[in-house]
């Protein structure tokens, strides 16, 4: 019998069947900046912008709003939006509490804004031709500040993401263009990561990044990691990875891994449209424009699965902090949501992956079933290979190693006596007397 799936994928909603046009349902008419809000910008005779709560998808509200660009906040009912003015150049940029009717705040642009997004619950970031901007909304000045100059590698290209860290420190920013004359079907991804205390930039080539923090074996405190998916033509051979770096200053080097995006033939011109961070489970999603969804561990960059999430192209994705998952649009209106399957992740991964490390820390680092079993084997193998420290602190931990020591049958070696003397003095040591 064939293994559960470690993810699974569900229809959260169809946009045509709460009226929303098949015309509208694309990048530049839909934004989705969190799991709770969905915003579609309607045009034509009567102009208005729809907004989706996901509470409540089957009701969502109408309003009349002429805008260019409409952004619900990350957790609340607040609406930025974008309109440009009959001859005045730039960008009139509005926010707005739905719930009090009140202006927030106010500003005109006196270039185009080419992209924003909500980078955080009350900051927006501003792309334009050549700068980036950060604008508070709670802060007490009305104008954006400007953050950093884009690099050349990104002129020309279309902004399709922006993001930064969760100290501040880092921001990336991610653009597309047309592909290399010897690959013009494959889009070329270009990145710009910058940092905030060296005021430095670095150019490089990707299509969808993200930030998280990630405690490190070895580390004395967690740290700052960038992950990001690239596809690119290199010496007439397309190389697909993901890259997990650890940034900053870092005693003895920083941790530098990556991994193989392993694309079917029949894929051979799809690359990543999105990439998320699942803090719950350690996971990193990859999303791409014809539907694959790529799974891997955020630590170790361990691939884990992947698998065909959407017939039709995803054109936005972000993180459902509510699951561990991600929500994703394609072209058709279906939102989904990918979650992972809690009963059937640590099993796919000991037997299917075989990799028994990788399934004790899937299952300690999200509390999920199945290791029971897997503890058992690890102190086994500790012991074994004659790691008695690690099997003592492995059974410190887990009262399934020390029932098992108990009541095995037979001759029991001083190794294994020992073993969980110091086991039980680990788990004394640990108690409040």
């Amino acid at each position: 019998m064939a293994a559960a799936a470690p993810l699974a994928v569900q229809e959260r909603l169809m946009l045509p069947s709460i009226g929303v046009a098949q015309e509208f349902i694309s990048f530049k008419n839909c934004s989705m900046e969190s799991e709770k809000y969905i915003c579609i910008r309607e045009t034509g005779a009567t102009n208005q912008v729809v907004i989706v709560d996901m509470a409540a998808p089957m009701s969502p509200a109408r309003r009349q709003i002429t805008a260019d660009s409409a952004l619900m906040c990350l957790d609340k009912k607040v609406i930025a939006l974008k309109a440009t003015t009959a001859g005045t150049p730039g960008d009139a940029l509005q926010v707005f509490n739905l719930d009090t009717k009140t202006k927030l705040k106010a500003h005109h642009m006196p270039e185009p804004v080419e992209y924003w997004k909500w980078i955080s619950a009350t900051q927006l970031g501003l792309v334009t031709a050549t700068s980036v901007y950060h604008w508070d909304i709670e802060g007490a000045g009305d104008a954006p500040v400007k953050m950093f100059d884009r690099t050349p590698n990104l002129a020309g290209a279309q902004i399709i993401s922006y993001r930064t860290s969760p100290d501040g420190k880092w921001c990336v920013l991610i653009g597309i263009t047309q592909g290399l004359p010897e690959r013009p079907q494959l889009a070329r991804g270009l990145m710009q990561l910058f940092s905030v205390d060296q005021q430095k930039s670095q150019p490089l080539e990707a299509h969808a990044a993200a930030f998280s923090t990630v405690k490190f074996a070895g580390r004395d405190a967690p740290s700052t990691v960038i992950s990001f998916a690239q596809k690119a033509l290199k010496d007439g051979q397309v190389v697909s990875k993901l890259h997990v770096i650890e940034l900053g200053s870092v005693p003895g080097g920083a941790v530098k891994r990556n991994a193989e995006l392993f694309f079917p033939a029949e894929f051979a011109d799809d690359f990543p449209v999105s990439l998320q961070i699942s803090e719950r489970f350690g996971l990193v999603y990859v999303v791409t424009k014809l539907g694959l969804l790529f799974v891997y561990d955020l630590e170790t960059a361990t691939a884990v699965y992947r698998n065909r999430i959407s017939p039709d192209p995803i054109f936005l994705a972000c993180n459902s902090e509510s699951s561990g998952g991600i929500m994703a649009i394609n072209r058709r209106g279906q939102v989904l949501l990918a979650t992972v399957n809690e009963a059937a992740m640590v099993p796919f991964v000991s037997q299917q992956l075989n990799n028994l490390d990788l399934a004790l820390a899937l299952a300690k680092r999200g509390n999920l079933p199945g290791a029971e079993g897997l503890i058992v084997q690890q102190f086994e193998r500790f012991m074994g290979a004659g790691q008695y420290k690690e099997a003592a602190e492995c059974a410190a931990d887990s009262p399934q190693v020390c029932n098992h020591l108990t009541k095995c049958s037979g001759l029991v070696t001083l190794d294994y006596c020992c073993c969980l003397l110091v086991a039980l003095s680990l788990v004394c040591c640990c108690l409040e007397w």
